[in-house]
């Protein structure tokens, strides 16, 4: 922030030798600048400060040495020729572990079911379907799915994943040629910029005040600190004042309290292209302030903009260290110790492997023999007359390779216990394994990975309420607009959300806020009906494609929302284990007399099979070609007590022609027992 550069002093005198800076704000400035740089002293010792819970590391070391297990980081190899011969070789357990884990929970992203109430503590249905639409046309426009996957991994990798979600309007200039081909200058909305964002924090890119205060909500305050380009800085703050005229890149401007001075120095880390952002939230001041550079952009007491006055953040961790300390513990901290033991034994496996192919030789007497001895096909004459003892021989080390492999195999073992097991990786067992085996396997991953998928229901509940928040804040506010006949009237946003399912069809739905309906509560029933009609006479021009929801935003925005997410739907079962149940079941089923064989065939056999082999049909026999498709009995080729399909039919057709209602109640007592299909 504003403290990261000192001002340089003279030794003797102690004077600043930096240029005083032009920028001379009101007395209120500076003292919130100090207040400021004040607080981020003090969070900025917390996060340097080791701590037992990070095995005494700090927060940035132990980011630092948990990406490097993640990225796989290998070192240099050594200079020295006794030590350059060694492996090193480097397996990405932890990443493929982080990798697979992702996998399996993102393997379909989690939404939150939302939930409305009234001043009267009574559910509204129709409200909750309308804000759980807009809540899909808010995360198809945010990037929701990429934002999921990515806080899901940086829970992983790091102490803890960060949410920043906000609702903006930013205004770009643009060029464009009028009709007479002269360029003329444009201001538009910046769609970029402009909307509900979400984006990914990075954990070292946020102050916080108290360690252990877990809830990101209680701190009493968060510092957000981050280096952008200028042109970032341009398209988000162009047009304030203060801005335009001294945030230039790589210009700081620090503050002396001392002297009540701002002082500029030139930043060797921003370049000629970079700029420092910060942006200082207070709980209980309710401040939300901006600085660039060390300038201050705002007004000194502008408030938090949200209508919840939460802070904009949510966070998400891999497992708890303790229920006091803000910061987790991530997948990557946790395997550390397996995966250096793992590598160790790795190294060692290959090292002794290249000494039992290629051993140490010895040479016995004075003869000279370099290392070309050993190439392939080298002939080398030892003088029996100079040197009669003289001989050449390998050296046996007597390695034992097995004993490294069974303790790579347990290293292996014990990381799975602490995170996923192979077939729940989707990897196929190297020796078949039973169904009940593989659903007990699948049975320890949920229970291991139990806590993590808490915490990722936790990071879509938590996301969800500042989404909903926003959405009332800013979806349901109208934007006065100059009619025709110079009135004013308010313009609210319309939204399309499309592939919406309702009466069996997929319809586009269209929900349009409108302050001109009526209030529920006294609106007569023959009104209700005729807004009714008007709107289905509007879906008719659009075909039968359209659904059109029209809703009063006073009234949304008066009631209740709650969010509710289901831990269970965020780990699916593993195709191996589905896999493994079709066939254990077609094993049994098989041999029932009293099951439909080419159901059971197709279906469990063939359909076990069915993602990578295709359609199952081109496998079955088909009739009069071999083996009837539909055996009666245990034994292939076995008559069908009941005739042929043609003169099932057939009777069929004269129960019907008898009596009515004959064929359903034929049709019913074939089916006894399951041995014809309704449809034979």
């Amino acid at each position: 922030m504003i403290t990261q550069l000192s001002l340089e002093q003279d030794k003797k005198t102690g004077e600043i030798l930096a240029t005083a800076s032009g920028y001379t704000p009101s007395q209120d400035v500076k003292d919130r600048t100090a207040q400021v740089m004040e607080d981020f002293r003090q969070a900025d010792t917390l996060r340097n400060k080791p701590y037992l819970e990070f095995n005494n590391f700090s927060l940035v070391n132990r980011m630092n040495a948990d990406q490097m297990s993640w990225n796989a980081f290998v070192d240099s190899p050594s200079q020295d020729p006794a030590e350059a011969w060694k492996s090193q070789a480097f397996r990405p357990i932890v990443r493929n572990k982080i990798v697979a884990i992702a996998a399996h929970i993102t393997a379909s992203v989690i939404y939150p079911k939302i939930y409305a109430q009234n001043s009267n503590d009574v559910e509204d249905r129709d409200a909750a379907e309308v804000m759980r639409d807009i809540m899909d046309w808010v995360n198809e426009n945010s990037g929701y799915d990429k934002t999921f996957m990515t806080a899901v991994i940086d829970a992983m990798v790091n102490p803890l994943a960060f949410v920043h979600v906000e609702f903006s309007e930013k205004y770009r200039d643009v060029k464009i040629r009028d009709e007479n081909g002269k360029i003329q200058v444009k201001t538009i909305l910046d769609e970029l910029y402009s909307g509900f964002q979400s984006s990914i924090v990075s954990c070292d890119e946020l102050w916080v005040a108290d360690f252990y205060e877990p809830n990101i909500q209680k701190q009493p305050y968060i510092i957000w600190r981050r280096v952008i380009d200028y042109s970032t800085a341009q398209a988000k703050y162009h047009g304030n004042e203060i801005f335009d005229q001294y945030v230039k890149p790589g210009i700081q401007f620090l503050y002396s309290d001392m002297r009540n001075l701002f002082y500029q120095v030139y930043d060797t880390e921003l370049g000629n292209r970079l700029v420092e952002e910060v942006i200082y939230y207070n709980r209980e001041a309710d401040l939300q302030i901006t600085f660039l550079n060390g300038i201050l952009l705002d007004d000194v007491n502008n408030p938090n903009p949200r209508r919840d006055k939460n802070y904009p953040f949510v966070k998400m961790m891999y497992e708890m260290i303790t229920d006091r300390f803000f910061y987790g513990k991530s997948l990557a901290y946790k395997l550390t110790a397996d995966e250096v033991v793992l590598n160790t034994l790795y190294r060692m496996v290959i090292d002794g492997t290249y000494i039992q192919i290629m051993p140490p030789s010895v040479v016995f007497g004075s003869e000279a023999i370099g290392s070309p001895v050993i190439a392939p096909g080298a002939v080398t004459t030892i003088s029996n007359e100079m040197n009669p003892h003289a001989s050449f021989q390998t050296i046996a080390t007597n390695n034992n390779l097995t004993a490294g492999m069974n303790m790579i195999g347990m290293v292996e073992r014990s990381m799975s216990e602490s995170s996923i097991d192979p077939i729940s990786a989707g990897m196929n067992p190297q020796h078949r394994e039973t169904a009940f085996a593989m659903s007990k396997m699948e049975q320890n991953a949920r229970t291991i990975m139990g806590l993590f998928n808490k915490s990722v229901t936790h990071l879509v509940r938590d996301l969800g309420l500042l989404q909903i928040s926003d959405i009332l804040q800013f979806m349901t506010i109208g934007e006065a607009v100059q009619t025709m006949d110079d009135t004013t009237m308010l313009k609210f946003r319309s939204m399309l959300i499309p592939n919406k399912r309702s009466n069996g069809k997929m319809k586009t739905r269209k929900i349009q806020f409108d302050m001109s309906l009526p209030s529920e509560k006294d609106i007569p029933k023959k009104d209700l009906e005729k807004l009714q009609w008007d709107v289905w006479e509007t879906e008719q021009k659009f075909g039968d494609h359209m659904q059109i929801y029209k809703v009063n935003p006073e009234l949304f925005r008066s009631l209740q929302f709650k969010i509710q997410v289901d831990a269970e739907a965020i780990a699916p079962k593993s195709d191996a284990l589905e896999k493994a149940i079709m066939l254990e079941e077609y094993g049994y089923a098989i041999q029932n007399p009293m099951v439909d064989k080419e159901a059971v065939t197709r279906d469990l056999l063939l359909g076990a099979y069915d993602k990578t082999k295709g359609d199952p049909e081109k496998y079955m026999i088909k009739q009069g070609t071999g083996m009837p498709a539909n055996p009666m009995s245990g034994m292939a080729g076995s008559p069908n007590p009941f005739g042929s399909p043609e003169e099932m039919m057939q009777g069929a057709q004269s129960a019907q022609m008898g009596q009515g209602g004959g064929q359903q109640q034929l049709l019913k007592s074939l089916t006894q027992g399951g041995k014809v299909p309704l449809g034979a």
